[in-house]
C-alpha cells in the first residue's frame, strides 16, 4: 500500500504526477441528464458486481444515468447487444466497452467508436491498432498487475532460500493458474509476470500453466489436475492470476499433502473476496486491484472527457496509491488512466493498515 513510489518506478511508462488529480480551476461539472451505456460481462461474477457498484455510485454522484448491458460471458451475445443498441437510434453521451474477448470483439468496438458517441474502454487493455475507435482507457493495467505479482514472488523466493529451503530446480519449480482462455487480461498478466521474473534474474521452471476461469471452484478443479500431474517433480511456487483461483489451488495443494505458505509459496494477482488465506499466510501476497474503484474510475474518465471539452492528453497516467483521497472527477483526461495496484503481503497487520482512497482493504477486497 505504501509502496506507490516503487510501483511508479516499475512502470517504464510516461507517468504524470498525482498533483493533477486536484480539481482544476474552471473545470466543468457534468451536464444534468447525461447518460452512459456500459457493455460488459455479467454481474454474477463477484468482481464484476463490485465494479458495477462503483460505477453506479459515481454516476449518481455526478448526475449521470447509467445503463449496464450484461452478457453471459459470450462475445457473440455482446456483439448482438451492440447491434441492437446502435439500431435503436438512441445515443447516450458515452459508451463504456468491456469486451468478453478483446480480439473477437474488435468489430463491435469499431461500430461503437464510429457511431459518433465517445467510447471509453475499461478492464481489458486495448489492442494495438484500435486506438482510433476509443477516446480513453480507464481501469487496470494488467501488465503492472503481473509485475507486482512477480516482485512478490521473487521476494518470497529469496526468503525461502534464506530459511534454507531447497528448491527443486535452480530458480524453483512453478505452477501458473490462469483466467479463461482468450481473456486478454490474463494473457497480459502472464506475459508481464514471466517477463518481470526474467528481468529480476529468477529462472522459474514452469511445470504447468493452465487456463482455469475466475473462481475458487475453477481454481480447485484445474489446480487438482495440475498438482496431481506435477507433484512428483516438486512444486515450489504457484502464481494465480487472482485470489479466488489462489484459494482453489491452495485447497488442491493441501489435498495433495503439501503445505501452502511453508513448502509451497502461493502469490495471487488480485484480492478477490475471501482474505482467509492471505490472513493465515497460506498465500504470500497479492495486489490490491479494487473492483469498486475501477468502476468508479471508469465513470470518472467519462466525466473528465465530457466535462473537459472532449480533449485527451496522449499520455499514460497512473493514479497515486493514496490511502485517503480518491481522484477528482474533474481535471485532465488522459489516453490511458490506470488505477493503482499496490502490493499487499500476508498477515493481519499488513491487511489492517492498508487503505486506498479512504476505504480499507477489507472493504475493497471482501465481496
Amino acid at each position: 500500500m505504501r509502496k506507490a513510489r516503487w510501483l511508479l518506478g516499475m512502470a517504464a511508462l510516461v507517468v504524470v504526477t498525482g498533483a493533477v488529480w486536484g480539481i482544476s480551476a474552471g473545470s466543468a461539472a457534468p451536464k444534468k441528464g447525461g447518460s452512459i451505456i456500459v457493455f460488459m460481462p455479467p454481474g454474477t461474477d463477484n468482481y464484476l458486481a463490485e465494479w458495477q457498484k462503483g460505477a453506479r455510485a459515481q454516476a449518481k454522484a455526478l448526475g449521470y444515468s447509467i445503463k449496464i448491458i450484461e452478457n453471459k460471458f459470450d462475445q457473440t451475445e455482446q456483439d448482438n447487444q451492440v447491434r441492437q443498441q446502435l439500431a435503436s437510434g438512441t445515443k447516450p453521451d458515452a459508451y463504456v466497452w468491456w469486451p468478453v474477448d478483446n480480439k473477437a470483439g474488435v468489430a463491435s468496438l469499431r461500430a461503437l467508436g464510429t457511431s459518433g458517441v465517445p467510447t471509453v474502454m475499461t478492464n481489458q487493455y486495448p489492442l494495438k491498432g484500435t486506438d482510433k475507435w476509443w477516446v480513453a482507457y480507464a481501469g487496470v493495467d494488467d501488465f503492472l498487475n503481473g509485475r507486482v505479482s512477480a516482485k512478490l514472488m521473487a521476494e518470497a523466493r529469496k526468503k525461502q532460500l534464506a530459511k534454507g529451503v531447497k528448491l527443486h530446480s535452480p530458480g524453483g519449480n512453478a505452477l501458473i493458474i490462469r483466467f479463461t482462455a482468450g481473456y486478454s487480461a490474463g494473457d497480459d498478466r502472464n506475459t508481464a509476470f514471466l517477463g518481470e521474473m526474467k528481468r529480476l534474474g529468477v529462472k522459474l521452471k514452469v511445470l504447468s500453466s493452465q487456463n482455469a476461469g475466475f473462481g475458487e471452484t475453477d481454481g480447485y478443479k484445474i489446480g487438482s489436475q495440475m498438482v496431481a500431474a506435477t507433484k512428483s517433480k516438486g512444486i515450489d511456487f504457484v502464481y494465480a492470476e487472482n485470489d479466488a483461483l489462489a484459494t482453489g489451488i491452495i485447497q488442491a495443494l493441501r489435498a495433495g499433502g503439501l503445505k501452502p505458505g511453508k513448502n509451497v509459496i502461493v502469490v495471487g494477482g488480485t484480492c478477490h473476496g475471501n482474505l482467509t488465506d492471505l490472513l493465515s499466510g497460506a498465500e504470500y501476497g497479492t495486489g490490491l486491484q479494487a473492483a469498486y474503484l475501477e468502476g468508479q474510475f471508469s465513470v470518472t474518465a467519462v466525466n473528465r472527457y465530457l466535462a473537459g471539452g472532449k480533449k485527451v492528453i496522449a499520455k499514460k497516467f497512473y493514479g497515486p496509491a493514496d490511502p485517503k483521497k480518491a481522484p477528482s472527477p474533474t481535471g485532465p483526461a488522459y489516453k490511458y488512466m490506470f488505477i493503482p495496484n499496490p502490493p499487499v503481503r500476508s498477515g493481519k497487520a499488513n491487511i489492517d493498515k492498508t487503505y486506498l482512497y479512504g476505504r480499507s482493504m477489507r472493504q475493497l477486497c471482501t465481496y
